[in-house]
Parts: C-alpha cells; sequence; structure tokens
C-alpha cells in the first residue's frame, strides 16, 4: 500500500493490517529534516502489528539521508524507502521528491550513503519522467545509475511527474500512465525488483501486472475501497482463506480506537476517518 501524505498513519495501517497480513505497509513520508530536528518518536512510533513496514523518506543530503535511515532501522521497520516521486511543489523548495530524477548522479549518493549503515533494503519510488521528457532512455539511465549504487528495489509510479502547471492531486492524474516503461525496465535489469504504480483499482490488474513485473504498489484504491485487501493473502500471497467480515473488523477497530482513547487521548474521529471506505460500493 503506497505511501501516502495524511493518509496513511499508523491508525490507517493497523486498519489495512486486519485486511491484509503480507502487504508491505508504507509509513507517510517523513522528511529528513522532520527526524533530525524534530520529534523521533511523534514521526517514528507505530504499533508492532504493523509490520512488514516501510519507512519513506524525503529528503537530498547523504549524510541526513544515512543518519535517518539509521534511526528508521533502530526503529524496526523493515524498509527504508526514498521519495524520488512526489511533485509537489513544496517538496521541491526542499530540493527532493520528483526533481531528484533530474540528478540520478545525487539519488546514487543518498542510496549509497544509506545502504551504507543499515542492512535493511533500502528502495526507490519514482516516476518515469519529469515534465514533458518522454524518453525511456531518461528513466532508464536513472535506474541504472542508483542500481549501482546498491538500490535493488524501484517502485515505479507510471506516469511523468510534471513539476509545473499541475497541482500534487493533477499529477496522480492528468500525466498519461505508461506501463509499457515499467515492463522495459524489468526487462532491461532482469536482476532488480520491478514494482508498478499509478491508477489500479481491480485484483485482475495486478494479477496481470504480476505476470510481467514483481510487485504492484496500490494507493487511492487501498485507501477509499479497503475490502479489495481482504483477499489478497489468499490470492497473491497463497496463504489459507480466513473468515472475515467488515463487521468483526469493525468491532477490531473499535477496540483499538478504545485503547488509543485511553492510553493517548486520542480522539475516535482520528482514526475512524480511515474506515469511511470499509462499506465502499454497498447500499
Amino acid at each position: 500500500v503506497a505511501p501516502m501524505m495524511d493518509w496513511t498513519d499508523r491508525h490507517c495501517r493497523y486498519f489495512h493490517r486486519l485486511l491484509t497480513r503480507h502487504a508491505l505497509l508504507y509509513t507517510e513520508m517523513v522528511t529528513s529534516g522532520a527526524l533530525v530536528h524534530g520529534d523521533v518518536a511523534r514521526h517514528l512510533h507505530y504499533n508492532a502489528q504493523e509490520h512488514p513496514l516501510a519507512l519513506q523518506l524525503g529528503g537530498s543530503e547523504p549524510a541526513d539521508l544515512a543518519h535517518c535511515a539509521r534511526l528508521g532501522e533502530q526503529w524496526g521497520y523493515d524498509e527504508i524507502n526514498l521519495n524520488c516521486g512526489c511533485p509537489s511543489e513544496r517538496v521541491q523548495r526542499g530540493a527532493f521528491g520528483a526533481c531528484l530524477m533530474a540528478e540520478p548522479q545525487l539519488v546514487a549518493d543518498c542510496v549509497k550513503a544509506m545502504v551504507d549503515v543499515v542492512s535493511v533494503p533500502v528502495t526507490v519510488k519514482h516516476r518515469i519522467g519529469i515534465d514533458r521528457t518522454e524518453s525511456y532512455d531518461f528513466v532508464r539511465d536513472f535506474v541504472g545509475t542508483v542500481a549501482q549504487a546498491g538500490c535493488r528495489v524501484f517502485i515505479v509510479h507510471a506516469r511523468n511527474a510534471w513539476l509545473k502547471g499541475l497541482s500534487p492531486k493533477e499529477n496522480r492524474e492528468i500525466p498519461p500512465l505508461r506501463y509499457e516503461l515499467a515492463y522495459r525496465l524489468k526487462q532491461d535489469f532482469a536482476d532488480l525488483t520491478i514494482c508498478v504504480n499509478g491508477g489500479i483499482t481491480r485484483n485482475e490488474q495486478i494479477a496481470t501486472h504480476l505476470r510481467q513485473l514483481d510487485g504492484v504498489m496500490i494507493g487511492r484504491e487501498a485507501y477509499h475501497n479497503p475490502w479489495l485487501m481482504a483477499d489478497w493473502d489468499q490470492v497473491f500471497f497463497g496463504a489459507a482463506p480466513v473468515e472475515r467480515s467488515r463487521e468483526a473488523v469493525e468491532a477490531q477497530m473499535c477496540d483499538y480506537m478504545a485503547r488509543q482513547a485511553a492510553e493517548h487521548g486520542t480522539p475516535w474521529a482520528t482514526i475512524a476517518r480511515h474506515m469511511l471506505g470499509l462499506r465502499h460500493g454497498l447500499p
């Protein structure tokens, strides 16, 4: 499940984990500055039930990212992911996100700095291009350069990021999806793990992509229609079928909300907002 700002917090991930035991969950993006200068516990605290769990970092200073990756490993995260795909202007001003794709050697330096200090995988989530650059060579050379620094897993959001003129929301909808570029990356880098992200809303689409690629990342659909995940363990991970109902998941979440309110003073609504899609599509 993709990292999504304001959405995939620890309460959302606890909820998603009740629906799938095996899918890899991602944190919201945490900037390196927030961990270097801010409240580490506030940004890195999670529920033990959330594993397997990846920490997504945003930044472009190799030393800072190495420090943050080390923190992530100490806190028990299973993967450290670098954001090279977010197109927001606020993120660009911080010189990270999708604009980093224009500087593959800097990304490689960042990855190497992290790989050198942690034993968990360091991965990269990126776009297929920036602005109007439609050339496959651009993303191929980016992946090739970053792979040499020790990154073995690339999550390809199969759209360009237009850094000017589109909002982050429009950037998830307007640039055309080009899954075939992710497929070409897998052909050219057969030894790397290549996953695809972007516009995937049905299990049939996931199955189709998995015939060509190593993984699929789902974003908005997993959030708005979380029951989509209820079959994933059985269908994609070969797990034994589990009898679960929306009512049982809701009851588990009520127990969780009561605990969070008692222990941390967390308002129920802060958590319940992530459950609004639980009955998506039902009369």
